[in-house]
């Protein structure tokens, strides 16, 4: 700008988390990386009636939270790209150098579905077309339980030492635990993961209300699998 899969086998020895998903460097693009960009259609936003609303959206925790947890929650049995839609109906635009750096103008409105569906390591939060048809033959879902919202140190060193400059965007980190649930063979399987997603958002007194911008790093470890 790293997430749900086929059902983990749980390891012999602890877990070793992979390296977080490195998104393209919004800050310093390669020229990979904008073609990359470039070739992501631009995704219609969704209903309305399927954005986040109230309390939600007034605050960057709350909103930060709810977000994360729409995100990965996922029904393969349902349409990938209405899943698209709903991420672009919640997008905000910020033309924070720290955050947009080197992204062509007309290319932001890209980055909010690119962030969560291309990485430059690692798996993205939403599965590929042919992921996601996998996991739809396996009947799976995901559920959401999300364990824990904080600003990240990193953000607020650099609001600390001026170096933002919209006043309407902040950073947070999202924990969370994820499970997937699968049928194979008529048997059901259950495989969690423990997530740490870092994002953008965009609101007051910039917007009204608080909308995604982009994802920063996300990683997934395995925990449990039965």
């Amino acid at each position: 700008m790293s997430a749900q899969r086929p059902p983990v086998t749980a390891p012999s020895t602890s877990p070793t988390p992979s390296p977080p998903a490195r998104h393209a460097d919004p800050l310093h693009p390669t020229d990979l990386e904008l073609a990359r960009l470039r070739a992501v259609a631009v995704t219609t936003p969704g209903h309305a009636d399927r954005r986040i609303r109230g309390d939600a959206t007034t605050q960057p925790d709350l909103y930060a939270a709810e977000f994360v947890r729409r995100l990965l929650t996922q029904n393969y049995q349902t349409s990938r790209e209405q899943h698209l839609q709903w991420v672009q109906s919640e997008a905000a635009q910020t033309r924070e150098p720290l955050v947009v750096g080197l992204v062509p103008h007309d290319l932001r409105d890209r980055l909010a579905v690119y962030s969560v569906t291309q990485t430059t390591s690692g798996p993205p939060p939403i599965p590929s077309p042919q992921e996601w048809r996998q996991l739809s033959a396996l009947e799976a879902y995901t559920t959401v339980r999300i364990d824990r919202v904080e600003e990240p140190m990193a953000w607020s060193n650099a609001v600390a030492a001026g170096r933002i400059t919209d006043l309407g965007i902040t950073g947070r980190q999202v924990a969370a635990t994820v499970t997937q649930h699968t049928v194979k063979d008529g048997r059901t399987a259950t495989s969690s993961s423990s997530v740490a997603l870092t994002l953008n958002l965009q609101g007051p007194p910039t917007r009204a209300t608080w909308g995604f911008v982009t994802a920063v790093t996300y990683t997934s470890v395995p925990v449990t699998a039965s």
